[in-house]
């Protein structure tokens, strides 16, 4: 069915008797549709995807230890990156101590606490999860600094969970969590 200025003009004009040309603006369209499938749960979406694997970090180093640490001062407008040792993405969607795998935080020297700006539900956050061999990944963390962010030292905090499994027992699913060292985000050098 072709739309243009003839076809709308009759779409408008016509009563809906049920004759009216135009199938889009009939009555009661929309309520008689059936509702659907229901979309499936995030964790049952996971399952398939991604195989249930040991998590290892490297020789020497802990989950969400820093690997690629922030620059100690930004503009608003940059870029800040954070990379660090991770663990599949998918073990937090299996166990739910968090409720984030991200969160961007400002000091607050008034009251000597950290405030959460942004989280990775933010438009300015990415995650990143990068696979590598035998286990072991990384997580890199982006904030883009939105030209609304305020001057003042700031922290990006990673949390995750990591799959552990010692041999002929069950596997064990373990929460943590990484505080690297702080930045400043300034409006002008």
């Amino acid at each position: 069915m072709d739309h243009g200025p003839s076809r709308s003009a009759a779409c408008g004009i016509l009563p809906d008797r049920g004759t009216n040309p135009c199938p889009l603006h009939r009555q009661d369209t929309v309520a008689n549709l059936s509702s659907g499938p229901e979309p499936p749960f995030f964790k049952d979406l996971m399952t398939p995807l991604i195989p249930n694997t040991v998590d290892r970090a490297p020789v020497g180093t802990t989950f969400g230890d820093v690997l690629q640490p922030a620059n100690p001062q930004y503009r608003v407008g940059e870029v800040v990156e954070v990379t660090f040792v991770g663990a599949n993405p998918k073990n937090s969607a299996e166990n739910r101590t968090h409720q984030t795998f991200l969160t961007v935080e400002k000091y607050e020297a008034t009251s000597a606490t950290w405030k959460i700006m942004h989280n990775d539900a933010s438009w300015e956050t990415r995650f990143y999860w990068h696979k590598g061999l035998l286990g072991h990944s990384n997580a890199t963390i982006q904030w883009h600094i939105p030209d609304t962010a305020q001057p003042g030292t700031y922290r990006i905090r990673y949390f995750g969970h990591n799959r552990k499994q010692d041999f002929l027992k069950p596997a064990v699913i373990l929460s943590f969590e990484s505080t690297p060292s702080t930045f400043d985000v300034v409006t002008t050098w």
